[in-house]
């Protein structure tokens, strides 16, 4: 990332300073930036993409090119499953004979299930097939009401891959199959969708806008299924937006409200959101790693139990644990966990920019081992 962030700095014939002052930081962390010397987070990342006039995936470099035959099949599917979704807008009507509802319901079923064990490849492969053959029934509201996780599902896999143009086109989708739908907890979950491929590219400003209509619109339907689940979950999300903004305050808020939604529901797992006292407890250790609070994240990991949860929420987990001990200096720590994130899904945290980071930052370090090194060779990262 540094190379690519000195490259465009020299591009537009800026000094360290000059691009510094643009995005907000000291010229000689600029410089240790550029010279691999600083790890940079999200927010970050987003603050040197817009002093650099680029996108955040043009910095981060992706999609990668990692030594993972599965990852590589997830991108020519990603670039299939887009196409697709081009050639079957909701508006159009369908060409071809429409298949059973129940297996219809099968497949979306399966698809779902792939992403939640960080299957993207899988999942995206038969996104193919499954996008036309839904597309076919969506007069009927059973098959409505399957599109709006399915397309959140190319959404989550698009982004997982480096493919947010594409995960854009997704969320329309999504967003259409809702509104046919009448549905205002799809619709929030729509919205959901839209705004974390906002602040996926550094967009926090609309992500928060569309995060607080949406929860805005759901205060009407409170009473309807899974709704208050819905409602704690963009509490999440707008944290987050807030955090990208710098607003520590509103997003502690959003934090302490999430929370308190969370302990009447309990766990739940509608819309696959695996909702609850858990889910709640992962994004305040995000949190609290995100503004250099590492210690408090750890204390929180202590208080959380991943056994049951999707393998993909463990995943984040695991990848903030190795994220909290390379902050903390437990090296082998770190790298035993960022080991264990791979293990439960190695697509995602072969492809994950945040494990890239925590590698490349014990790399320079001088941790050797054959276990990182592998890692990072899985990964694409020059060793």
């Amino acid at each position: 990332m540094g190379e690519r962030i000195r490259t465009r700095r020299e591009l537009r014939g800026w000094s360290i300073r000059h691009a510094a002052s643009r995005a907000g930081i000291s010229h000689t962390s600029w410089s240790r930036i550029e010279r691999g010397q600083q790890r940079t987070d999200r927010y970050m990342v987003v603050d040197l993409a817009a002093a650099l006039e680029c996108s955040v995936v043009e910095l981060t470099g992706q999609p990668y090119t990692p030594a993972d035959r599965q990852l590589e099949s997830a991108r020519i599917d990603a670039e299939r499953v887009w196409r697709t979704m081009m050639s079957h807008p909701l508006t159009e009507s369908a060409s071809r004979p429409p298949a059973t509802a129940g297996a219809l319901m099968r497949e979306s079923a399966l698809v779902r299930d792939l992403y939640g064990r960080c299957d993207y490849a899988g999942a995206l492969h038969r996104l193919v097939t499954l996008i036309p053959a839904l597309h076919a029934r969506n007069n009927q509201r059973e098959t409505l009401k399957a599109m709006v996780p399915v397309y959140g599902v190319a959404m989550g896999c698009l982004l997982n891959v480096g493919f947010p143009a594409q995960a854009w086109l997704a969320v329309d989708h999504c967003e259409e199959a809702a509104r046919r739908l009448e549905d205002p907890v799809a619709v929030a979950v729509a919205a959901a969708n839209r705004a974390r491929v906002l602040a996926y590219s550094g967009a926090y400003g609309p992500a928060r806008s569309t995060a607080e209509r949406a929860s805005e619109d759901l205060e009407h339907h409170l009473d309807a299924p899974a709704a208050l689940d819905l409602l704690g979950f963009l509490h999440l999300a707008r944290a987050h937006h807030a955090t990208g903004a710098r607003d520590a305050a509103v997003a502690e808020s959003h934090l302490v409200e999430a929370s308190r939604i969370a302990q009447r529901t309990g766990e739940t797992t509608s819309w696959d959101m695996a909702w609850g006292p858990r889910n709640v407890a992962l994004w305040q250790m995000a949190n609290q790693l995100d503004t250099g609070r590492s210690g408090e994240a750890m204390e929180t990991a202590a208080r959380v139990r991943v056994d049951g949860l999707p393998a993909q929420r463990q995943v984040y987990f695991y990848m903030d644990m190795a994220r909290g001990h390379v902050d903390l200096g437990r090296d082998r720590d770190a790298v035993r966990w960022l080991l264990t994130a791979e293990r439960i899904g190695p697509q995602h945290a072969r492809s994950s920019a945040s494990t890239r980071e925590s590698a490349r930052a014990l790399l320079r370090r001088g941790v050797g081992g054959t276990e990182l090194r592998g890692l990072c060779e899985r990964m694409g990262v020059a060793v």
